[in-house]
């Protein structure tokens, strides 16, 4: 149930389909005008949700819409996943441990590699609740030397752990090079997602090499991001139910934001 406000805040933001027969969805000029803000807790029949299991079905048609009319389809799991840990550095400064990660998926012949840095509280007792978020490089490379974990700082010394990924490696931030790396170097023209979509598959990629990590409490993960990477955020929380907290910011129309109705 925890994904009830995620989807309902997608729901908001997306054009309305709630005509649409979700196993054959019609082409979007041929969907009714709907000016009204449509009811998450109704199913595309005008039913009603009223339990828990409804709202799972209702979840699925849900995210049927999205993929269908605003986002594209989630890539699959890959293949095969390797994990290669670096040596963990120590930053007695601002109290934390700090590792980089090289995580190699495999789709057939194809691989592509991501980075993923994990900073922990170094006073943690127990596995770290985790925020995951991504770095803003536009495609430059991580900055040369010791990592530091005064960036950081501001979650660790609360106890939480942070992985940052970085997007630009999911697909990249560029509307003419956006298909040419990231999942559609694993996936080529089998998916049909935008960098959004990709973005929070990306999201999902990073959860999975977290819970090799004993140290980071897998079933606490919050993902968080700003603007354009704040609709990938919501996007991630709305479709894996591993997220139990998702905290975007900024994330605007097509994030948050309901297209119909704008005020303020």
């Amino acid at each position: 149930m925890r994904t009830i406000h995620v989807l309902t805040a997608l729901l908001l933001a997306a054009a309305s389909a709630t005509g649409a027969d979700t196993d054959s969805p019609k082409l979007a000029g041929e969907l009714p005008e709907v000016k009204e803000l449509p009811n998450p807790f109704a199913f595309a029949d005008g039913s009603a949700v009223r339990t828990k299991e409804d709202w799972a079905r209702r979840r699925e048609e849900l995210k049927n819409l999205f993929q269908d009319y605003e986002y594209g389809h989630l890539p699959p799991k890959p293949q095969k996943m390797t994990v290669h840990r670096a040596e963990p550095v120590t930053d007695k400064d601002n109290g934390v441990t700090i590792q980089d990660l090289e995580v190699k998926l495999e789709q057939g012949d194809k691989a592509l590699t991501m980075h993923l840095r994990v900073v922990l509280p170094q006073d943690a007792k127990d596995p770290a609740p985790v925020i995951v978020q991504s770095r803003f490089s536009f495609g430059r490379p991580a900055p040369a030397g010791a990592p530091s974990g005064k960036p950081y700082s501001v979650f660790t010394r609360r106890g939480y752990a942070v992985a940052e990924c970085d997007f630009q490696e999911f697909a990249p931030d560029n509307k003419d090079k956006a298909r040419t790396g990231g999942a559609y170097q694993l996936f080529g023209d089998k998916i049909d997602c935008g960098g959004l979509m990709a973005w929070a598959w990306g999201v999902s990629r990073t959860i999975d090499a977290l819970e090799t990590v004993d140290k980071i409490d897998a079933k606490k993960v919050i993902v968080t991001g700003h603007s354009r990477y704040g609709k990938a955020a919501l996007l991630a929380g709305a479709f894996d139910e591993r997220i139990a907290l998702t905290v975007p910011s900024h994330s605007g129309c097509a994030g948050a934001a309901p297209y119909r109705f704008i005020y303020g």
